[in-house]
C-alpha cells in the first residue's frame, strides 16, 4: 500500500452509550470490513471514526485505522438530528485524519453496516477519472436473509453508502444543509425540502461536499460548485436493512410498503449466488 490510494473509506461509528445492541455493531461493522478487504485491489485506505473502540475478531491495520474520539454527543431538540450530527462529526475527523496522513485520489462515506464490491477499488485504480460518482446501482438486502436480496437502481435514495468524491472537491462548500443535519430553515424553505427532494433548498447554510447527509441532492451539489456527477457504472454497494444502524440513524432504514411498492419489491428480488457472496463477501 502506498500514501496516494485511489480511495480512502470513512466510517462514521456511533457510540456505545445510543447503541441497542454493542455486539451487532461490531459484528455488522466487521462484516463491512471484511468486505473491503476483499477488494482485488489494496490500493485503499479505511478510517473507523467512534467514541468507544469496537470489538472485532480481525482488529485493525496498517490499511484500517480507528481513530478515538471524545467530542460530546450533540445537543439538539430533535434527536435524529443529533444523531446526524453526531455522524458528520466523526466524518469531519476522519476526513482530517486522512487528509494529514495520506494523498487519496477519492473519498467515500460509507455506512458501518453496508458492503462493498470487491471490484470498486480497482476500477477506480484504472478508470477513475471525473469529479465524483453516485452509486445508483446496487443491492437491497434484508440483513439475515439467507436466499433472496433485492436489485435497484435508485440507491441513494435509502443508502449513504452512495457517493465517491474527488478529494479536491470534498472541501468546497455550497448551501448543501438541510433540517435532516439540524438546520433551521423559514417557513419557505422548509416546505420546498418537504415537497423536492432533488434541489438546493432556499436559506440552507453553508457546509462541505463531503458533511453533508441529503444523498437526494447530491447531483445538484455538484452542478452547484461547476461539476458533473457521473453515475457508477456497476452495482458496487449492498445496502443492509435493518432495525439496527451503527451509525445510529436508526430511522432512515425504516421503510413503509404500499402494495405498489410490495409488487415492485418481489419483480426486483433475486437469489443470491454464490459470485456474489463472493464479491461482496456476503456471508
Amino acid at each position: 500500500m502506498n500514501d496516494k490510494p485511489s480511495v480512502v473509506f470513512l466510517i462514521p461509528f456511533a457510540s456505545q452509550k445510543v447503541r441497542s445492541n454493542w455486539p451487532t455493531a461490531c459484528k455488522y461493522l466487521q462484516q463491512t470490513l471484511r468486505s473491503i478487504r476483499n477488494s482485488a485491489s489494496e490500493n485503499y485506505r479505511v478510517v473507523v471514526a467512534g467514541t468507544e473502540e469496537p470489538e472485532l475478531e480481525m482488529g485493525f491495520d496498517s490499511g484500517i485505522h480507528f481513530l478515538s474520539l471524545k467530542h460530546p454527543f450533540p445537543s439538539h431538540p430533535e434527536y435524529r438530528a443529533a444523531l446526524r450530527l453526531d455522524k458528520l462529526a466523526k466524518l469531519d475527523a476522519a476526513w482530517r485524519y486522512a487528509k494529514s496522513n495520506w494523498q487519496p485520489k477519492y473519498v467515500m462515506k460509507l455506512d458501518a453496516d453496508d458492503f462493498i464490491s470487491s471490484r470498486l477499488v480497482g476500477w477506480l485504480d484504472g478508470a477513475g477519472t471525473e469529479a465524483g460518482y453516485l452509486i445508483q446501482h446496487g443491492w437491497f438486502w434484508r440483513s439475515g436473509a439467507r436466499s433472496l436480496i433485492q436489485r435497484t437502481e435508485f440507491l441513494a435514495r435509502a443508502c449513504g453508502s452512495c457517493l465517491i468524491i474527488r478529494s479536491d472537491l470534498a472541501d468546497r462548500t455550497g448551501p448543501f444543509l438541510t433540517e435532516a443535519e439540524g438546520a433551521v430553515l423559514d417557513e419557505a424553505g422548509s416546505r420546498f425540502a418537504a415537497s423536492d427532494h432533488y434541489s438546493l433548498v432556499p436559506g440552507s447554510p453553508t457546509t462541505t461536499l463531503l458533511l453533508n447527509d441529503t444523498h437526494q441532492r447530491y447531483t445538484s451539489q455538484f452542478s452547484y460548485l461547476g461539476h458533473k456527477l457521473h453515475t457508477f457504472p456497476f452495482g458496487a454497494v449492498i445496502y443492509r436493512a435493518s432495525s439496527d444502524s451503527v451509525t445510529g440513524v436508526s430511522g432512515d432504514r425504516a421503510r413503509k410498503f404500499d402494495l405498489r411498492m410490495t409488487l415492485g419489491a418481489i419483480r426486483r428480488t433475486r437469489f443470491i449466488t454464490q459470485s456474489l457472496r463472493k464479491e461482496f463477501m456476503l456471508g
